[in-house]
């Protein structure tokens, strides 16, 4: 018989033995574990020593005291009330107001029903501005153009841009396109679309 077989034959034996052994030791320790008695806590004593400063060091005054602001206090409807504490009437002189403030413009119109797409009959390449190209600036401006009947932009307006220093010289350049004119049932509509412009320092 192996080892291993004989110790599963034993298991149960070295297993019984083991438990009675962990009551023994608990038994015994229990038995002459010293009584536990709670005492009174008591707090810690701090000593506060008393440091005597010498005269020619100067002890600033304590600070003075903020004077809080006084808390507004709702008052009950009352006639006796005196006339400083009533507030000034006041008045809407009709004849005399401001003029009124400008509408905003506008918002451009951006859709348009066509089936026939407007073609491009004239393009034009943006003029690179001095502060961008002295800065090495790059980037893609996209600009949405209104294109009328006849084919000619009649509005633009930037739709993306990636540096902003690039936005007005893409409008320019949009405005100067031409476009053979949409149409919807052979009959030229207005459309809106989009022009993209990349700006690079090689070209």
């Amino acid at each position: 018989m192996t080892a291993h077989a004989e110790f599963k034959k034993k298991y149960k034996k070295y297993l019984e033995i083991g438990f009675l052994g962990a009551i023994l030791i608990h038994a015994v320790a229990f038995a002459f574990w010293p009584e536990y008695v709670p005492g009174v806590y008591k707090l810690r004593e701090e000593r506060i020593e008393v440091v005597e400063v010498p005269p020619e060091i100067e002890i600033p005054p304590p600070p003075e005291e903020i004077v809080r602001p006084e808390v507004a206090v709702e008052i009950e409807a009352s006639d006796d009330v005196s006339e400083e504490e009533t507030i000034a009437p006041t008045f809407l002189d009709a004849e005399n107001l401001p003029p009124a403030p400008p509408p905003p413009p506008p918002e451009p119109e951006m859709f348009f029903a066509f089936d026939t797409y407007p073609q491009v009959l004239q393009a034009a390449e943006p003029e690179y501005p001095d502060l961008a190209r002295s800065a090495e600036v790059e980037g893609l401006v996209v600009v949405m153009v209104t294109i009328d009947e006849s084919g000619r932009v009649i509005s633009a307006w930037v739709g993306q841009s990636e540096a902003e220093i690039l936005n007005n010289a893409a409008i320019a350049a949009a405005y100067r396109f031409r476009f053979s004119p949409a149409k919807q049932r052979d009959v030229p509509v207005k459309a809106t679309i989009s022009i993209p412009f990349r700006f690079t320092l090689t070209q």
